[in-house]
């Protein structure tokens, strides 16, 4: 499956494992998930735990996450119900339409989503990660081409730039 980078939740970890042929070299990789800021610290408040894995030998820059936005990765994985994760393992060779956007959303953007409630969304529309705690949410979510979130400010559509169609963005329809 190919997507998308559009936005990143806002806790990283990274984690470093010895090479399986070289004893002398180590490989990197870097987790991303939500969090919520409270007392004046990034905080996990995981209501549905889930992560992105990305590895720096799969084209992954670390030193500037942001440039990493825009980009399109190959990407394996499972979102069962209690083992959501994505390894974005590669970017692709060439721009192309994606199968999904990635977008990290916060309540502040959107509004309150109802996660508990079946009409928040489209059925495309897959969950990753989402923290919460009082009036604060952050979210990563798949969301194919023409999807939809509903959130307390209105309903936020995914749409592909009409210029580069493996660009997306969300757009607020009412």
């Amino acid at each position: 499956m190919f997507i998308t980078v559009e936005g990143f939740g806002s806790i990283w970890s990274k984690r470093l494992r010895p090479h399986p042929i070289d004893p002398y070299r180590r490989l990197m990789a870097y987790y991303n998930t939500t969090g919520i800021w409270h007392d004046g610290r990034l905080r996990h408040r995981s209501k549905v735990f889930g992560q992105l894995r990305f590895n720096e030998v799969g084209g992954f820059n670390s030193l500037l996450v942001e440039r990493n936005i825009g980009h399109v990765f190959q990407c394996t994985g499972t979102l069962e119900h209690n083992r959501r994760s994505l390894l974005l393992h590669h970017l692709s060779a060439a721009p192309m339409s994606p199968d999904y956007f990635l977008f990290a959303i916060t309540s502040e953007r959107t509004g309150m989503l109802p996660i508990g409630y079946e009409e928040w969304k489209s059925s495309g529309v897959l969950l990753l990660s989402f923290s919460e705690f009082k009036q604060y949410q952050e979210a990563i979510l798949l969301m194919p081409a023409h999807s939809w979130i509903r959130g307390g400010l209105g309903c936020f559509v995914a749409e592909p730039r009409a210029t580069v169609s493996w660009r997306g963005f969300l757009r607020l329809v009412e």
